[in-house]
């Protein structure tokens, strides 16, 4: 990039003063309010935090203390700082709340400020008259979320019975769901800090892509600049990581002020791509501005690139295909929900680890699931670095709203436009969406249709109105699912598919299941034994006991497992062997689900599987745990993930393998295909060339099976379930005894996978016979007969985990420091 200048002015200096930001941060002191003694307190923080500090109530997410917070809800407290200020002779004095949860009086040296009502709402409130130099104190009284919506609802009448949860703008999961627990955080959970300075501020700043080529990307680079006069200069230099763009742009003047909205081309751009695609590159764009006696600087860090849903009539009803810098993107990756329940105690350190994770496990979007929060800068700065896209929730979910009421619907224009301006330069976000839920639940939960008001007055009109003026770089879907005649239709739009597990059908209907874009589907387990036995008293590890039961939010989400285990491979011999399962049952049903979708490109478009992450040590849909423990379903994303997959498919007699590709340019790759029985003997090889279309999929082979030799000719029956009755059907018995590998070689990498013909529990299977042994920082582990399911068990997360292995091989496996106790075979867990 080389610099220029447009605008014939010179460059600009600069020695002037700049605004004064004085952190509140840190220590504060609490109490309940009609109580007289003060406790040390921590912001950002909440009660409830401050309490397990302090001794007076214990981890709520050990056994049952859930409970003891419960209590919590129904109280108010007051929250005191104490500050000094040498200086305030400055011609502005703001008070800014980060963020409040939720409903507050705001209180500076006795002066009333105001009140807060909205958690994802930035506070600022004007300090001028109540500000002094020298001591002062702020009061917060921090009001119950639970007598505040009562109090609403008394006042605003309605024929409709609006949940508790759905007056106050706070974050739903707190309110208790079914993978997470009910403690409705009270706090300050953002910083406050005290903003000085003499009028000159650069706000709304927004970098606005036009248009890209691999040549020339056009931008406009727009901000206000609030003066007191116009300001003497401004600046934009744009740096690439290499070199700096500078440009001064032209100042203009409207009845709000003075902005400036300049287009800049930058030649030979620098494109950010999603994970797998190419590299997800960064400019700074720092606007300066200065006044006769001030100076400003923002710095907005964001990418380049295209983003459009391509929604197309073709045989099937409606694509839903994102597309990047003009390329078709096959959506991989999971659900978002908050990484606590208790918000405060999140750090920088545990987004980055999380989605370090999210890129390792070849994953290229997470979607933001509207029942929790807008979350943390640092989730939306790690997805930029990693290539990572965002499908971004409004924050409502899984009920109906009262927009039918001017507040709320003021309140949450407010907190829209807050957010969107806060987030529109991250290039990750690559969709807005209005809701989790609710427009599907209107057709089938409440059997409303598709009434005015109830939420679809803000996702129908105020959304899409507010978007077009602040954002129209991105599409706006109206709820999710949302698409076709059916709100969660598989003809077009997105789909939620829960009839499995949710509906306790056999995951095996995952085959059947060709909706246009799956944005959630799962299946659950256990978290990390280590985690489970962290957080459940050894006393009540058993499958059934109450702790458990506490720790498993699903109505009959313990009973689903124990059916998926029955139906899948049997039962397990105790608690240890129940976490196993349940996780490789989980793993199971979410690797056929995802082969088949992906095998489904571009009929199917993406694949976001319920959940990623945990909000504390539960039995739930993620595949990464509350500690950060990964699941078996974790290892196994890695595989589904990869920019190859192969998939082996047994349909209609004959053994097939196709060759799934992200890759954006056509690959030669070499397929080694083998069959094994349990015994440890190779029965079937076949080497073999493939051509690999670009971003495709091709079916790379395809054998009768009656042709491979490896039928015995002697029949097993086993049950199947044939109209009213569960009858036996007839398998030969050599497809009972044996396990497929399939490996796919493309520039030296191997991408593995298996495949059996039936179901664990109908086969003829047999503990893996194996050895295995440490070297410097590596477990070796030498199969000598075929496993479905090996598990290294350790005291931290090894590189790869419940393997399927077979003879002839050799896996070396990264342990990271990890000290190993055992090798287990899963079969050798469950009760035969």
């Amino acid at each position: 990039m080389r610099s220029i200048i447009i605008n014939s002015k010179r460059l600009y200096k600069h020695r002037r003063a700049k605004a004064v930001r004085i952190s509140l941060d840190g220590k504060w002191k609490f109490k309940e309010v009609g109580q007289n003694e003060y406790y040390e307190a921590s912001v950002p923080g909440c009660v409830q935090l401050d309490l397990i500090n302090l001794g007076k109530l214990p981890d709520p997410f050990y056994a049952t203390n859930e409970v003891l917070f419960y209590d919590l809800e129904e109280k108010d407290f007051e929250y005191v700082k104490e500050f000094d200020v040498d200086n305030v002779d400055f011609q502005v004095k703001k008070l800014v709340f980060e963020g409040i949860d939720t409903v507050s009086e705001v209180y500076l040296n006795d002066h009333y400020l105001g009140k807060t009502d909205n958690m994802f709402l930035k506070y600022e409130f004007d300090v001028s008259l109540a500000l002094k130099k020298g001591k002062n104190i702020l009061k917060v009284v921090l009001l119950s979320p639970i007598k505040e919506a009562e109090r609403l609802k008394s006042i605003y009448q309605s024929s409709y019975s609006y949940p508790q949860r759905s007056w106050i703008r706070k974050s739903q999961y707190s309110y208790g769901w079914d993978w997470g627990p009910r403690i409705l955080q009270i706090g300050i959970w953002k910083s406050v800090y005290l903003e000085l300075h003499n009028g000159l501020e650069i706000q709304d700043e927004f970098v606005k892509v036009e248009s890209i080529s691999d040549e020339l990307a056009i931008v406009k680079v727009f901000a206000k600049i609030n003066c007191f006069e116009k300001p003497s200069e401004v600046g934009i230099e744009i740096f690439d990581g290499s070199s700096t763009l500078k440009v001064l742009p032209e100042v203009y003047k409207s009845k709000d002020g003075y902005f400036i909205d300049e287009r800049i081309e930058i030649e030979n751009p620098k494109l950010w791509w999603p994970n797998g695609y190419g590299e997800p590159s960064l400019y700074e764009f720092k606007i300066t501005a200065k006044s006769s006696n001030e100076f400003q600087e923002k710095k907005v860090t964001t990418g380049l690139r295209t983003v459009r849903v391509i929604k197309e009539k073709d045989e099937y009803g409606e694509s839903f295909i994102f597309e990047i810098n003009g390329k078709k993107i096959f959506a991989k990756g999971a659900n978002w929900i908050p990484a606590d329940s208790i918000l405060p105690r999140l750090k920088e350190e545990d987004y980055k680890e999380l989605i370090k994770m999210v890129k390792d496990a070849n994953m290229n979007m997470l979607r933001v699931w509207g029942g929790g929060i807008y979350e943390y800068d640092w989730f939306y700065r790690e997805c930029d670095k990693n290539g990572i896209m965002v499908w971004q929730d409004f924050m409502f979910a899984c009920a109906i709203y009262p927009d039918e009421f001017d507040f709320f619907v003021e309140n949450f224009k407010k907190e829209a436009e807050y957010q969107i301006k806060r987030l529109r330069n991250h290039p990750c976000i690559v969709l807005w969406c209005g809701n989790n839920e609710n427009n599907w639940g209107f057709r089938d939960w409440w059997h409303i249709g598709d009434p005015e008001f109830l939420g679809n007055r803000i996702y129908k009109k105020v959304l899409p109105e507010i978007l077009a003026k602040l954002d129209p770089t991105r599409p706006y879907h109206i709820s999710s699912p949302y698409g076709g005649e059916h709100p969660n239709s598989e003809k077009a739009g997105d789909k939620h598919t829960w009839d499995i597990w949710a509906g306790w059908k056999d995951y095996i209907y995952y085959k059947h299941d060709n909706a246009r874009f799956v944005s959630e589907f799962g299946f659950q387990a256990a978290a990390h034994l280590d985690t489970m036995k962290r957080y459940i008293p050894l006393k009540d590890q058993t499958i059934f006991s109450k702790t458990l039961r506490m720790h498993e939010k699903q109505e009959e989400g313990l009973e689903r497992l124990i059916r998926y285990m029955a139906g899948s491979i049997g039962l397990p011999k105790d608690f240890d062997s129940f976490v196993y399962l349940s996780q490789f049952i989980q793993k199971e049903a979410i690797k056929l689900a995802v082969e088949h979708y992906r095998k489904n490109k571009f009929r199917t478009a993406g694949a976001l599987y319920w959940q990623l992450n945990d909000c504390w040590p539960v039995i739930s849909w993620s595949s990464i745990d509350y500690l950060k423990r990964r699941k078996a379903l974790y290892y196994e994303s890695k595989r589904i993930f990869a920019k190859f997959l192969p998939v082996v498919e047994y349909e209609d007699g004959k053994l097939k393998v196709y060759v799934v590709s992200d890759e954006l340019k056509p690959k030669q790759g070499q397929i080694n295909i083998t069959i094994w029985n349990f015994d440890g003997q190779k029965l079937y090889e076949k080497n073999l060339a493939v051509e690999i279309p670009e971003n495709g999929v091709v079916e790379a082979f395809s054998e009768k099976v009656e042709n491979m030799n490896i039928l015995k000719g002697e029949w097993l029956y086993i049950p199947k379930h044939v109209e009213t009755a569960v009858i036996g059907d007839k398998v030969d018995r050599s497809l009972l005894e044996s396990i497929v590998f399939v490996s796919l070689f493309v520039d030296q990498i191997e991408y593995e996978n298996y495949f059996v013909f039936e179901k664990p529990i109908n086969l003829e299977l047999k503990p893996c016979q194996f050895e295995y042994r440490i070297k410097d920082d590596y477990i070796i582990i030498k199969p000598k007969t075929p496993a479905i399911c090996l598990i290294i068990e350790a005291d931290k997360d090894v590189e790869d985990n419940f393997i399927f292995a077979r003879p002839e091989k050799e896996y070396k496996i990264r342990l990271n420091g990890a000290q190993v106790n055992k090798v287990c075979d899963l079969v050798e867990m469950v009760i035969r």
